[in-house]
């Protein structure tokens, strides 16, 4: 009887989960096609218009777009600049912020500028069809070096900051149909580009799919120009063989004689920037999916279950000063790319401060406060409701200054949840966003708590300004043959939501795990999944 009552149980458990299987089957289905309908609309919409080509509303979008909708909590006056260390400039890297993915060499995640404060916003957005930007950063004079990628193709394009209107672009090599037809998602992809940094000269220093490392100078004059391939590093021998290995991440030691890279099957290595030699070594059993930060005291590098600082000789020959285990999930959770760790790692304060990542332990992921000095772990904070509980981007961070600028020994992050059954380009994000404070005491140990939890929900990057003392996080609301993008701000402070402007309406408008990026003028943009987008305050700021 009971043989006959367990077999019942396992053939429903059987039968439920395909169900789910044929759920999430047909609703890739209809998101293929609704996807394709947008891309066709979009493409023919889009050309009517002028030089630059703008995303559309329309078809399968709502027939009234209300783009100038801005919903307001909080008056302009209720956010404030936040007292905090500077994050250190990095001699080989462009000026802070807005070098690489992640702002600067500290993976901060932080801006100096104000962001939009929603005063007679303005939005502006830019499209080729299907395809968007992984990264967009500042070049000295304040145009913005990105690289756009329609899922195979990838080039770097100079655009002006005001208009989107393109100055220049470099064609990269495009990517393989084989990793098509292996199932590998374009927005899983992490190579060619995606993560590639702009040097103190504007050069792009970019990863390719072909497993080397270009170094591109962007044009040196005003007006038009051409991009120019100033060197090219080889590096398929120093990746995994008999794997689809990607040269993923690369950055500047803090003395600019070495490129360190690494790459998704667990390979670090370092590249002698004149010579070209080249020194590796392999993580065994690991895997790299997350960018990394450069320190003056170091390369802080997270697996996909170990964090590590390393150094190398003065010879290029890799040394680990330490490792940290943590933990990490049996298998990949809903809406993540990894098992491991979902957050590139984050550096908080001077030699004497912290490394900041979460790890990806059930029921709920933690944030791990660690020590850039020696790896020991000082502080853990549990984020998230159980079992929907995850992050697959970053963490933001920085140490907290006193009135006369010095350090604080307190040091905020924040971290996005993003676990959920997403299907593209359709996501589920569940709530929210959280603030955690370390705080270094007397006697050398940490306490940390949660400072507050916001129900707002997204599943790009998102940003702090340190100029307005605004999260700025890339949002939705409504069902998906009806969805309105929003950017939202959120008061640093309060965690309270200070204000949503509406972006646009429909597909072209979806972010789809983008980043956000703020410029020196206190423009926000957004890559969407048909382009960019971005959101300026029209008025003088008060």
């Amino acid at each position: 009887m009971l043989q006959i009552h367990y077999r019942g149980i396992v053939e429903r458990k059987k039968s439920q989960e395909g169900e789910t299987e044929m759920k999430k089957r047909v609703m890739s289905y209809i998101a293929l096609a609704w996807l394709l309908i947008g891309a066709v609309f979009v493409m023919v919409v889009a050309r009517r218009r002028g030089p630059v080509k703008r995303i559309p509303n329309g078809p399968l979008y709502p027939l009234v777009p209300e783009r100038d909708k801005l919903i307001r909590y909080h008056p302009v006056e209720y956010s404030k600049p936040i007292a905090h260390v500077p994050i250190p400039q990095h001699p080989y890297m462009a000026p802070n912020p807005g070098n690489n993915m992640h702002c600067d060499a500290y993976i901060s995640d932080t801006y100096e500028a104000s962001g939009p404060l929603g005063v007679n916003t303005e939005i502006v957005s830019r499209t080729q069809g299907f395809g968007g930007y992984g990264t967009i950063t500042f070049d000295s004079r304040g145009r913005l070096v990105a690289v756009y990628s329609n899922g195979r193709a990838f080039k770097v394009e100079l655009m002006d900051p005001y208009t989107f209107e393109e100055l220049a672009s470099y064609d990269l090599p495009p990517r393989s149909l084989k990793f098509f037809f292996r199932g590998i998602k374009p927005w899983e992809y992490l190579g060619a580009g995606m993560y590639f940094y702009l040097d103190n000269q504007d050069r792009a220093v970019v990863p390719t799919t072909k497993n080397t490392i270009q170094v591109v100078q962007a044009p040196d004059h005003e007006g038009r120009g051409k991009f120019e391939l100033v060197r090219e590093y080889d590096l398929t021998n120093h990746v995994v063989p008999g794997k689809e290995d990607s040269a993923a991440f690369v950055l500047p030691d803090w003395n600019g004689e070495y490129y360190w890279f690494a790459t998704t099957e667990g390979m670090v290595g370092t590249i002698n920037v004149d010579s070209g030699a080249i020194h590796t070594m392999r993580l065994e059993g690991e895997l790299i999916e997350n960018s990394f930060a450069v320190g003056e005291d170091g390369v802080f590098i997270i697996s996909d279950r170990v964090m590590y600082r390393f150094n190398q000789d003065g010879n290029g020959n890799i040394i680990i000063d330490w490792r940290t285990d943590y933990s990490k999930a049996a298998q990949r959770k809903a809406g993540h790319i990894s098992v491991g760790s979902g957050t590139s790692t984050t550096l908080v304060g001077g030699r004497d401060g912290l490394a900041v990542i979460t790890d990806n332990a059930e029921p709920r992921i933690n944030l791990l406060f660690i020590k850039r000095s020696d790896g020991a772990m000082v502080g853990s904070v549990p984020l998230f409701a159980e079992g929907k509980s995850g992050t697959d981007l970053t963490a933001i961070g920085f140490e907290h200054a006193d009135e006369n600028g010095n350090g604080t020994g307190v040091y905020s992050a924040i971290v996005e949840n993003n676990w959920g059954h997403h299907i593209f380009p359709i996501s589920y994000p569940e709530p929210g966003l959280t603030r955690v404070d370390a705080t270094r005491h007397d006697d050398g140990t940490y306490s940390c708590k949660e400072v507050w939890a916001s129900n707002e929900k997204s599943i790009g990057g998102f940003r702090l300004s340190l100029g307005s003392g605004l999260v700025y996080i890339y949002g939705k609301d409504g069902a998906w043959l009806n969805e309105k993008w929003y950017l939202i701000a959120l008061d640093f402070a309060t965690g309270e939501t200070v204000y949503k402007k509406l972006i646009g309406t429909g597909l072209g408008y979806n972010n789809w795990q983008g980043s956000l990026f703020l410029h020196p003028e206190g423009m926000a943009y957004s890559t969407t999944i048909f382009g960019a987008v971005m959101v300026r305050d029209t008025a003088p700021q008060i």
